[in-house]
């Protein structure tokens, strides 16, 4: 009987534990580097990151800077300022995960993002077993 009671008390106790959410992750982010800013925002259920514009790392003046490592050709001319990245981040337990694109290889990847607590975005690319991370700082 006490094993009974002491499995009931167990049972309740995880019954009114709740996941909790992560961080927010919306804002605009200097990209590792500070090569770009990044705008990461709500679109429907979902978080989205459309890039905005070239960052300090970047030179500002010139022709536009096209999307030229893609893999499919025929995407090649877009230009990338006001391409979106991340097109489809949700919150999975403590983290967010979707797909990011990177223009440095024309691949899109798997990915988790959370807040690191030095307040910067932790991106956490896999391909495979093969994984790479980023430190994204707040673009004020």
């Amino acid at each position: 009987m006490k094993m009974l009671r002491a499995y009931m008390v167990t049972t309740l106790m995880w019954a009114g534990v709740v996941e909790a959410a992560p961080a927010p992750i919306t804002g605009q982010w200097f990209t590792e580097y500070d090569r770009a800013v990044v705008r990461i925002a709500p679109c429907g259920a979902l978080v989205c990151g459309t890039l905005i514009a070239r960052g300090p790392g970047m030179p500002r003046e010139g022709a536009p800077v096209f999307d030229r490592n893609n893999h499919d050709v025929s995407l090649r001319n877009r230009v990338l300022i006001g391409l979106v990245l991340l097109p489809d981040a949700s919150a999975q337990g403590d983290h967010w995960h979707g797909n990011i694109y990177s223009p440095d290889d024309g691949r899109s990847y798997p990915a988790n993002f959370n807040l690191a607590r030095d307040g910067t975005l932790r991106v956490r690319g896999c391909w495979g077993f093969i994984c790479r991370t980023q430190f994204w700082k707040p673009a004020r």
